[in-house]
C-alpha cells in the first residue's frame, strides 16, 4: 500500500475541492480496456456469477494504468484463511479514506492479481488473523479461488451542518448487495478487469470491495485429485495465509491498459 499513502494528500486536495464546488469531472479515460469482462451477471446476495477469464499482461501496481487522471490504486491483500478483507477492517484502508478515493459517479472497475502463498515459519503470525497454533501449509496453493461483494459507505447518523453531503458523525458499512465469485486463478496470473460500474448503486458516499470465502488448491497439490478438492474448492485453512493484489479504476484515476 505504499503507492496508496504516497498518492493519499494530493488525491484529498483535489477530491475535497471537486466535492466542495458541487460538480464531478470524469478523467478521459480513453474509453474501456479490451480485458474489460462484458459476461458476469448480477447474483444478488446468493454469490455465484460467471468468472471473468485471465489477462496476463498486469503487473498488479499502479504502473497498470493509462490516459489522463491519477495512477489507479492499488491494495496489497495479505490475510489468514477465514479471514475478510474490507476497507474498515483490518489491513485494509479506513472508511473515510475509502469514501475519498474510491467515490465515483461513473467508472467502477477492478481486476486482482494472484501472489505466490506466503510461508510462515512456527510461531509467526505473519498474515492478519492467523493462528500460529498449527503449521501453515506444506503444500503451497497455485491457484486461489475467491468472492467478492459490493457494499455501501453510509453515514453513520443523518448527515448535519450546512453541507448534506458530508458526514459528521463517522462512516459504516451497508449490507452486501452483489456478489460474484472469482477464478481459480494461477498465481502470478491477473484477472481481466471486472466492470462493476452498473453493478454498484449510486451512492453519496461511495462503494467498496469485499473479499472472502478464499479457496485454494493446495489439497490438489497435496495429491486430492477429486472435485471436492479440485480444482480450487477447499478454504484456505486458518494457519495458513494467502495473498493478491487489488487494483481500483474510478473517475479520478486513468483507465487500465
Amino acid at each position: 500500500m505504499k503507492s496508496y499513502k504516497i498518492k493519499k494528500h494530493m488525491l484529498i486536495i483535489a477530491l475535497t475541492s471537486l466535492l466542495v464546488a458541487g460538480c464531478t469531472e470524469k478523467s478521459s479515460s480513453g474509453g474501456s480496456s479490451n480485458n474489460d469482462d462484458t459476461s458476469s451477471s448480477d447474483t444478488g446476495n446468493n454469490g455465484g456469477g460467471s468468472t471473468p477469464p485471465t489477462a496476463n499482461n498486469c503487473s498488479g501496481t499502479s504502473a497498470d494504468g493509462q490516459g489522463d487522471g491519477y495512477s489507479i490504486l492499488d491494495y496489497n491483500l495479505e490475510m489468514a484463511g477465514g479471514q475478510t478483507w474490507v476497507p474498515g477492517g483490518p489491513t485494509a484502508p479506513t472508511l473515510y479514506d475509502a469514501s475519498l478515493f474510491w467515490k465515483s459517479d461513473s467508472k467502477f472497475k477492478i481486476r486482482f492479481k494472484i501472489k505466490p502463498q506466503p510461508i510462515p515459519r512456527a510461531g509467526e503470525v505473519y498474515c492478519h488473523g492467523r493462528e500460529t497454533g498449527q503449521t501453515a501449509d506444506r503444500y503451497r496453493y497455485t491457484k486461489l479461488k475467491f468472492r467478492i461483494s459490493l457494499r455501501d459507505i453510509k453515514c453513520d447518523d443523518n448527515p448535519k451542518g450546512p453541507d448534506p453531503n458530508k458526514c459528521q458523525s463517522g462512516f459504516k458499512l451497508g449490507e452486501i448487495y452483489y456478489s460474484q465469485t472469482i477464478g481459480p486463478l494461477s498465481e502470478n496470473t491477473c484477472s481481466a478487469v471486472i466492470d462493476l460500474s452498473n453493478k454498484r448503486n449510486s451512492t453519496t458516499y461511495g462503494t467498496v470491495i469485499q473479499v472472502d470465502e478464499v479457496k485454494s488448491d493446495s489439497a490438489c497439490q497435496a495429491g486430492y485429485k477429486d472435485d471436492y478438492y479440485c480444482p480450487a474448492e477447499r478454504h484456505v485453512r486458518k494457519a495458513s495465509c494467502w495473498n493478491m493484489t487489488l487494483q481500483v479504476s474510478t473517475d479520478y484515476t486513468q483507465d487500465f491498459k
